[in-house]
């Protein structure tokens, strides 16, 4: 596997409770895949904050 691209936008401190991250496959190809993962905090009284955003695409290797 090769590291196609990898980013990460840090929005505000992660200060919280609960640090939540939900990722999600955003493509899946033969060769490719691209996936997303949003880092949120949850407060005391259940509020959540988005605290930063990542997307990150793996290619594999041509043998």
């Amino acid at each position: 596997m090769l590291t196609g691209g990898f980013t990460i936008s840090y929005l505000r401190p992660g200060e919280g409770v609960v640090l939540r991250a939900e990722a999600k496959v955003a493509h899946a190809g033969s060769r490719q895949a691209t996936c997303t993962c949003e880092l949120s905090t949850i407060d005391g009284d259940g509020t959540a904050t988005l605290c930063a955003v990542a997307q990150g695409t793996v290619i594999a290797a041509r043998r």
